[in-house]
């Protein structure tokens, strides 16, 4: 079972991502932009990243880049979800929305135990 951080602005995305994971037997932390999931970082650490590109305050690519730029948070698998995969550079995977279930289930579990 992994921890997963779902990021993302749109609160009808968490739930179903929070729906996916928890059938698949995965615990879900959520936040609603790059801000708040750093802040949440800083209480449990996650195994793996879902993250929007696209969003307010903090987007997923400036997320990303505060991760990498910390030692104790580089390490931590990120899987990017847009649609528009161009900019979603150094994120471990990148998925385009819409997503299959289970092609985000295997992709996460996968990252999770660094295969």
């Amino acid at each position: 079972m992994a921890l997963i951080l779902t990021v993302d602005d749109e609160p009808d995305v968490l739930f179903l991502l929070r729906v996916i994971f928890e059938r698949a037997g995965h615990r879900v932390m959520e936040a609603p932009h790059g801000q708040a999931a750093l802040e949440a970082i800083q209480d449990q650490r996650p195994d793996v990243i879902v993250t929007d590109l696209m969003m307010p305050v903090m987007d997923g690519r400036e997320l990303l880049e505060n991760l990498k730029a910390d030692p104790d948070t580089a390490s931590i698998p990120v899987l990017m979800l847009t649609a528009n995969p161009n900019g979603a550079l150094g994120a471990d995977v990148v998925m385009r929305k819409p997503f299959s279930n289970t092609e985000i289930v295997e992709s996460v579990e996968a990252l999770a135990s660094g295969s």
